[in-house]
């Protein structure tokens, strides 16, 4: 299936089937003078031998946060130097989403910006392929660094997600879930009903087409994230506070972050979302709900008040819901958020 963006320019294609990485890219790649591959050392450690054996001599770098950093990210920018890039080349980015995140925001920098595809190869990256947004971290926090920069086009070749671990199916459903709750109850009901027991990676295509179309419609209506855009970000704040601490996968810290901003919504706006289906499902499929009750809410507001969405001293921006449907941008003093989430650890 493809499917195209809607902008007034600079439109791309994202290309989702299975099998279908080596057809999609020769119909990009004979456009440049010359394309360099950036590839997870995970996933080339794997498909090097198959899928990926007509890629030579390409640029492994290390896998996942790791590769986020300044110094990695300085190291792969002087390799592609060394090795001739120019405005007019192509890079390639082959890993999941921290891959994808610092790959592309090296095509953003380097020579002030060269052609990328994102080749998303986790059940993740579905989300953090699409929308343009690339970064990197810091010291001070997840994602501080980086740009808004659309690709070329992104070929998500389903055959990738065969082969992840059980940690990285239950990270990347984490988005999936999420994209579920901002498209409509209806669908949220049917996956929620479609995995009760078990998320089995075949079964969600359907799925994964729907997120990232309800992703793009958001995206297109509010690229640089001034408005709806903020919604995609459900479940981050808190999320991204306890995954920089705990070092947990960023899709399993945005289902602990759905609980946190559920129980928000029902505390501030009177919704009466069911937090204890939202929690057994969750610990039913082993996410670890636990450091919600363990969390320290001190350092989690410390981290919270770093977030770059913030714009008000002593209040953090939060996504809640108005009312079972409708998601707003609340901006909660920051007194008054330790304080529920102080409850929250009681009540899990």
């Amino acid at each position: 299936m493809d499917i195209s963006t809607a902008y007034k320019d600079n439109n791309y294609k994202i290309h989702v089937a299975r099998d279908i990485l080596r057809d999609r890219l020769e119909t990009y790649t004979g456009r440049y003078e010359s394309v360099y591959y950036i590839i997870d050392e995970n996933v080339y450690d794997i498909y090097k031998e198959t899928k990926l054996s007509f890629i030579k001599s390409p640029l492994v770098v290390t896998g996942g946060e790791s590769f986020k950093y300044v110094s990695p990210l300085m190291h792969t920018m002087e390799e592609l130097l060394a090795s001739g890039i120019k405005r007019n080349s192509l890079i390639v980015v082959i890993g999941g989403g921290a891959t994808g995140d610092a790959g592309g925001f090296i095509a953003s920098i380097v020579l002030r910006g060269v052609d990328y595809i994102h080749v998303p190869t986790t059940l993740l990256a579905h989300d953090s392929a699409i929308g343009g947004k690339t970064a990197i971290n810091s010291e001070h926090g997840k994602n501080l660094i980086g740009a808004f920069y659309r690709p070329k086009a992104v070929i998500y070749d389903l055959e990738f997600l065969d082969s992840l671990p059980e940690s990285e199916v239950l990270s990347g459903f984490g988005e999936v879930y999420k994209h579920a709750m901002l498209n409509s109850p209806g669908l949220f009901e049917e996956l929620v009903q479609a995995t009760s027991d078990s998320i089995d990676v075949s079964m969600l295509p359907p799925f994964i087409i729907k997120g990232i179309e309800t992703k793009m419609k958001i995206v297109l209506e509010d690229e640089h994230e001034s408005g709806s855009r903020k919604f995609l970000n459900l479940g981050h704040t808190l999320a991204h506070a306890v995954e920089y601490k705990y070092k947990i996968p960023h899709g399993q810290a945005v289902m602990l972050g759905i609980i946190a901003a559920l129980y928000i919504s029902n505390e501030l706006n009177g919704t009466d979302f069911n937090l204890d289906e939202h929690i057994g499902y969750m610990s039913r499929h082993g996410y670890p709900v636990n450091l919600l009750r363990e969390m320290d809410t001190g350092e989690m507001m410390q981290l919270m008040m770093k977030d770059k969405k913030n714009h008000r001293n002593d209040y953090i921006s939060y996504i809640v819901f108005k009312d079972k449907q409708t998601l707003e941008v609340k901006d909660i003093n920051t007194a008054n958020l330790e304080k529920i989430l102080k409850a929250l650890k009681e009540r899990i």
